[in-house]
């Protein structure tokens, strides 16, 4: 049975330009590295990319197509995994982790024969501590952050929540004492979050709770310049932001 996976996407830069990566962010956790130590990739050339090298979307159905059809033929169980794609200078690059890469580019050439009109490179190098995953692929913790973000509006858009109107927004974040975490509730109060409620856990490293909120609009352009100043804050305190929730508002019917 093919992996499910846990599939996200952000944006970045790569050589300094516009790029987006697309990756299995569970391979982190439930794939043994040791059982999958060559790295392997395909290029494909964009047709028909916007100006600053990114996928068109008169080209997206097309490159999603050539996705589904080539990435179950290159990475069959047991013998290799798709680890996620990078889009940017007008190119599409996929990478995968195989049991071995000897006949890899055989298998990218007959994959390809069906999609003759995209021209494309391949190639595999060892790479038995996964550096091209864990180093280019998978995002910082700051970029998590923001993935995450974006998926609670998400959640709270499937609930029927238009995402327009403000309500209060709450925010969590832990610290290793309590002068770190009063520190963090003294600067926050300056941009305008109140304090709701504290406390101190023995469990853990970090178990001197800070719970603040302010009044927001949890929408996707906006969420991230709600809550990243507050990641920022928790970690210049020592500590560590935990996230975010708040009432969805559903539409009138």
């Amino acid at each position: 049975m093919a992996r499910e996976g846990r599939w996200n996407f952000y944006a970045l830069r790569v050589d300094d330009q516009p790029a987006s990566i697309y990756l299995d962010l569970s391979l982190a956790d439930e794939v043994r590295t040791d059982d999958y130590p060559v790295m392997a990739w395909l290029r494909v050339e964009m047709r028909d990319p916007r100006d600053d090298g990114l996928s068109s979307q008169q080209e997206f159905d097309a490159l999603i197509a050539l996705e589904d059809r080539v990435v179950p033929l290159l990475a069959t169980e047991g013998r290799g995994v798709y680890a996620g794609r990078n889009t940017s200078s007008g190119c599409r690059d996929f990478y995968f982790y195989l049991t071995e890469g000897d006949a890899w580019d055989e298998q990218v050439e007959q994959a390809m024969r069906a999609t003759s009109e995209y021209r494309y490179q391949s190639g595999h190098r060892p790479d038995p501590t996964w550096s091209t995953y864990r180093e280019f692929l998978y995002p910082d913790a700051r970029t998590r952050e923001s993935m995450e973000n974006r998926d609670v509006c998400a959640v709270l858009e499937d609930r029927g929540d238009a995402l327009r109107q403000p309500r209060e927004i709450y925010h969590w974040a832990y610290f290793s004492s309590s002068d770190a975490r009063d520190e963090f509730l003294r600067r926050a109060a300056a941009i305008g979050f109140k304090s709701r409620t504290q406390n101190s856990d023995d469990d853990g490293e970090q178990g001197w709770g800070a719970q603040v909120f302010r009044r927001d609009v949890p929408a996707y352009d906006t969420i991230d310049d709600i809550c990243l100043p507050l990641y920022d804050l928790a970690s210049e305190c020592g500590g560590r932001y935990d996230g975010w929730e708040c009432e969805a508002i559903s539409r009138p019917s």
